[in-house]
């Protein structure tokens, strides 16, 4: 039962990105779709940093949205939430073995930072005028109204409001 449950969250989570990045595109922004940091910076790492879900850009601003897109289950009672909200303090777990799903995002624009000149070649862009870290969420969520979660770090959204970004 567990496999299929998470067989079924991988589905669903490569759905709601297409959706995402689908209608990036429909914005007019050039777009990638789940790709690895080793494909984007041409170079191996000392750990799986994972994908990215939408990598989109536009040339004309210089603006490069680092997309990580959540299509969460509406929480209801004061655990569950509380239970949503503890993946997204940008923290290691309480043994400093995993990273919770804000942590990782984090990290993977820590390296993006790092290797602008490769994020810059990949994208046959002159310069990144911008690199931007988004969650996008499929609905308003409690990590949107969080205190906790630094808006000097990551912009929230929800997929209805993706034209304002």
């Amino acid at each position: 039962m567990r496999k299929y449950a998470g067989t079924a969250r991988d589905r669903d989570g490569a759905e709601f990105n297409e959706r995402v990045a689908s209608k990036m595109e429909e914005l007019g922004w050039k777009v990638e779709r789940e790709i690895k940091l080793t494909k984007v910076l041409h170079k191996g790492f000392d750990r799986d940093y994972g994908d990215i879900d939408v990598l989109a850009w536009n040339a004309e601003s210089g603006r490069v949205l680092i997309m990580e897109c959540k299509d969460l289950q509406f929480r209801k009672t004061y655990g569950e939430i509380a239970e949503q909200l503890s993946d997204y303090r940008g923290l290691f777990s309480t043994d400093g073995k995993k990273r919770d799903s804000l942590k990782k995002h984090i990290d993977r624009m820590a390296v993006l930072l790092e290797h602008m000149a490769e994020l810059d070649r990949f994208l046959s862009l002159n310069s990144v005028g911008k690199l931007e870290s988004h969650l996008v969420f499929s609905h308003p969520v409690p990590m949107m109204f969080s205190s906790a979660l630094g808006k000097d770090i990551v912009s929230t959204h929800t997929y209805d409001s993706l034209a304002h970004v």
